[in-house]
């Protein structure tokens, strides 16, 4: 019988944790741009407060980073040091998302003992917000570390302490996301220098600089709309499609209702809201390009990348404005079992299931003798089966002689049909714990220093090769494991 494969197997022996990185970038130094593209970035940074001669940048939702999203912090921020004093990173907030940011999964206990992941709320939600508000509609609040919570390990423990003091230092932040934000850099420090800024989604939009874009948006609707859906079929997955209905066509902006959800907006809604004075926030695909227009060099994940195509190729068959390069940096860290409480001495059986023993009792056979007596009988019935023409009686009656006869051996094994069943529980607990730690979007703070340390230095080395190298044609992309 094949081996079924075994999450644990791989890192059972040692328990060592896996890593690896990886960095895609078209050289540091962005082609040559378009003047007008440099007149407008000129314009977006003044209008940013950015003075900076060279300016990288990275962004994501206000979540607690895995190691995935550190890396491209971390990409930013070493980019801007190794670009000199002129040089600085500033860290997009992706605001407009939805969901609670004051919140963290680390692994805990259940009434059994057993491992899972749990996503721990570090504040009592607003009574005035919906359960689907979005980050930005959402005061900062005081933290504390919930109750009634089993954590699994120490180190679980020591990353719930570390986050809880660092929301506190940011409690006066305008939002919960601002305060998430920061108190990401803040966890991070080790590995990252403070960003030059952290600019929300909000206010790309109140920015003057932005209006001929927007005003182009609202001018032609069902153009604008059309040309998304058109770039769509580059990656379908990457967005939903704009609904186009003339000169109100949905265009890409969130409109946020009283209970601080987010909607959809038509060209009409849009103008009146913005005419109005009230909160209107960019798309996704509308926001990133406007940051890559900010940035020399942007970093993005492995997930924005593949939007980013899609609204790349918007920008300009409608806008008429080809974007600057975008980079991405990313990486896998797995955190021990150790760091997850999960007991790394457990032994997963393997051999004979519980379903197959079920369906073939006589596997359960202790002696080659009792084997050899049962199994002809089992053959002959199947060959019976076999023989018989389709949907006939003696077919049927062929079928229900087998199944009285794998009764009886079940029964003649109850014992031992028990204990497998028993055995088999025992083994998906096991299972589910091993899938744990093979899951990569684990809170960077509960992972090892060293391991963090070794991812940092092994992008800032291909971050230096990379500002050595001359400016490739195509994009290169480097693995360090």
């Amino acid at each position: 019988m094949a081996q079924r494969d075994d999450p644990l197997d791989a890192r059972r022996a040692s328990d060592a944790p896996a890593m690896s990185c990886q960095l895609q970038c078209c050289g540091l130094l962005s082609r040559t741009l378009d003047p007008s593209v440099v007149e407008l970035r000129t314009r977006l940074r003044h209008a940013l407060g950015l003075q900076a001669r060279f300016i990288a940048g990275a962004g994501h939702q206000p979540t607690a980073w895995h190691a995935g999203l550190l890396a491209k912090f971390v990409a930013a921020s070493n980019v801007a040091r190794l670009m000199g004093p002129s040089a600085c990173w500033v860290h997009f907030l992706s605001d407009q998302d939805v969901g609670d940011p004051l919140r963290i999964d680390l692994p805990t206990r259940d009434g059994a003992g057993r491992v899972r992941k749990q996503s721990l709320h570090l504040a009592a939600p607003s009574a005035s917000l919906a359960a689907g508000a979005i980050a930005c509609a959402r005061a900062a609040l005081d933290v504390r570390a919930p109750t009634g919570v089993m954590l699994a390990s120490r180190q679980a423990t020591d990353a719930l302490e570390r986050t809880v003091d660092s929301l506190t230092k940011s409690r006066n932040s305008p939002t919960a996301a601002l305060q998430m934000a920061r108190a990401n850099e803040l966890c991070a420090s080790g590995w990252i220098d403070r960003s030059a800024a952290i600019i929300t989604s909000a206010s790309l939009l109140t920015n003057e600089a932005i209006a001929p874009i927007v005003n182009c948006i609202l001018d032609s609707p069902e153009e604008c709309a059309k040309r998304f859906n058109s770039a769509l079929r580059i990656d379908q997955r990457a967005a939903r499609p704009l609904r186009e209905a003339g000169s109100d066509s949905e265009v890409p902006l969130w409109g946020v209702r009283s209970d601080g959800c987010r909607e959809r907006l038509s060209a009409t809604e849009a103008r009146r809201r913005l005419s109005d004075g009230c909160v209107v926030l960019p798309r996704a695909f509308l926001a990133s390009g406007i940051m890559r227009l900010v940035c020399d060099v942007f970093f993005h994940g492995t997930g924005g990348a593949r939007y980013e195509r899609v609204g790349e190729m918007w920008w300009r068959d409608f806008l008429g404005i080809a974007l600057p390069d975008f980079a991405v940096a990313t990486a896998t860290i797995l955190p021990s079992m150790k760091d997850l409480g999960i007991s790394i001495d457990q032994q997963q059986p393997g051999g004979l299931t519980w379903r197959e023993a079920w369906w073939d009792p006589t596997r359960l056979a202790s002696d080659g003798a009792t084997k050899r007596m049962i199994e002809p009988v089992r053959a002959a019935f199947l060959q019976r089966i076999a023989d018989a023409p389709r949907r006939s009686m003696e077919r049927n009656r062929a079928y229900r002689e087998l199944c009285s006869h794998i009764d009886s051996q079940r029964s003649a094994r109850r014992s031992a049909l028990d204990a497998l069943e028993a055995h088999d529980r025992s083994n998906r607990v096991l299972l589910d714990q091993g899938l744990l730690a093979q899951d990569r979007t684990w809170p960077f703070a509960l992972l090892a220093k060293s391991q963090l340390d070794a991812m940092s230095a092994q992008l800032l080395e291909q971050l230096n090769w990379q500002r050595t190298a001359p400016v490739m044609p195509t994009p290169i992309t480097l693995h360090t494991d």
